[in-house]
């Protein structure tokens, strides 16, 4: 056994992995409800004289903006924008990455590292960089368009693990026994390489949904995120920061909940990974 697969018996782990995953369960289906739980519009501006950065009450749990806007309305819409642009970007960084390193791991070994060395080389641009460049070209993308830009551009990492796991699992004697009795290479594939292949790819998509989340944090904060008055929790952060001596709980709502399912995320994809290991 394992040191971390014996970690992941002892019960401070569980309890760890259980509070992680009611946290991104209430997060969610927070996100996903909140037309229906959020008590005003996100964007509706309740009082400019009366509730400019009013602090938590009964009327308003989280307190309110320096637009007098609900920031309870506008945390569960921020979690709403938010999850959704990162799971979105990591399903299409998933899928490319599964695509490209499935098929240069299937090729012959210097094919497949020539094929492997153009993803080398777009790994070597900051990718914050082009990211940038990009967007500013599509000033204040929508929601879609925001987390395929993410998707599209932070695949190639992930691509390099489904590479190195495809060779490895198409090197192992069970692989090389099918193949002998005639299977071809797509029974291969989906037979015997890619069951090996999902727990490394799950642990590692989920990382990049927390790094996704935290990216798209960072571009709403920056003024580079979706559209306002839509909210994400970048840009509830953005509204409050001049404020943090005279209502700190503006910034402290979108923080807490960034941390909370940033950590989350990550604690859980480091489970899959352990569990994953011990498996294999």
């Amino acid at each position: 056994m394992t040191t971390w697969g014996a970690a992941s018996r002892q019960p401070w782990w569980r309890t760890g992995s259980a509070v992680a995953g009611a946290v991104l369960l209430l997060v969610a289906v927070a996100g996903a409800a909140a037309p229906w739980l959020a008590p005003h519009d996100p964007a509706a501006q309740l009082d400019l004289l009366r509730l400019k950065n009013a602090p938590p009450s009964g009327a308003h749990l989280f307190g309110t903006d320096p637009f007098s806007r609900d920031l309870l309305s506008r945390a569960l819409y921020g979690a709403r924008t938010s999850l959704s642009i990162g799971l979105l970007g990591a399903i299409v960084s998933t899928l490319i990455a599964t695509a490209w390193g499935t098929i240069a791991g299937s090729l012959p070994e210097r094919l497949g590292d020539a094929v492997m060395g153009v993803v080398d080389t777009f790994r070597a641009v900051p990718r914050k960089i082009v990211l940038l460049a990009i967007l500013l070209f599509f000033p204040q993308p929508s929601t879609l368009t925001l987390a395929i830009l993410l998707g599209v551009i932070n695949w190639t990492t992930l691509s390099r693990v489904v590479f190195v796991q495809v060779r490895v699992v198409r090197a192992r004697e069970f692989v090389v026994s099918a193949r002998a009795l005639g299977a071809s290479s797509t029974r291969v594939l989906v037979r015997h390489v890619a069951p090996h292949l999902a727990g490394s790819l799950l642990a590692a998509s989920a990382v990049l949904v927390a790094d996704l989340l935290a990216v798209e944090a960072s571009l709403s904060f920056l003024g580079l995120g979706v559209r306002p008055p839509a909210a994400s929790w970048g840009s509830i952060l953005q509204d409050g920061v001049p404020y943090l001596t005279t209502a700190w709980w503006v910034a402290a709502v979108p923080c807490v909940l960034l941390v909370a399912t940033v950590l989350s995320v990550a604690h859980l994809a480091d489970a899959a990974d352990h569990r994953g290991d011990t498996a294999r």
